[in-house]
């Protein structure tokens, strides 16, 4: 990975310098005043890191457009073969919960209304808590856009090391 706080100085601040009577590698030595910089590297330097957060917003976005493409690339075939299931689990599942009520009036002898309503409690008992541990799985899984969101932070992290360190002299030891 390439550094990225370094500045270059043969892009466009470069050129502007030029344009104000600098050589290319002198982009903080102008005449301005004798503190080394003037106002032609500020304007410069502040439009070459506006066109670099533009880069960077730019590079951002097509990072979230690839990874979205690849998202619903690979959910096409699971996501239909996972609908399917569901249907038939959802449509399956009254004619699977009256014939154990049936059974149970049959086998037990209970009154059908008990053994319709007693199939139904469990059957809601159980999908509630199959709903409580998917639902605490899904908040720990890593869903969406995990590079995305990691190089947003690095970029993030750039632009304030920049913004920190911006108009300071480097040390020589």
């Amino acid at each position: 990975m390439a550094d990225q706080a370094t500045l270059r100085t043969n892009g466009p601040a470069a050129a502007r310098a030029n344009a104000f009577g600098n050589s290319p590698g002198t982009v903080g030595a102008s005449a301005g005043g004798g503190n080394g910089t003037g106002p032609g590297d500020v304007v410069g330097n502040v439009a070459e890191f506006g066109e670099n957060l533009l880069t960077l917003g730019e590079l951002q976005a097509r990072l979230a457009s690839i990874e979205l493409r690849q998202s619903i690339e690979a959910a096409k075939v699971g996501g239909l073969v996972f609908l399917t299931g569901a249907v038939l689990a959802v449509t399956s599942l009254p004619v699977l919960l009256t014939g154990v009520a049936e059974l149970l009036v049959s086998e037990w002898g209970l009154k059908p209304g008990y053994a319709l309503l007693g199939v139904g409690l469990v059957a809601l008992a159980i999908a509630g808590a199959s709903m409580a541990i998917a639902g605490s799985r899904l908040r720990r899984a890593a869903i969406g856009f995990p590079l995305t969101r990691e190089e947003f932070a690095r970029n993030l992290n750039w632009v304030r090391t920049v913004m920190l360190h911006s108009g300071r002299s480097v040390r020589r030891r």
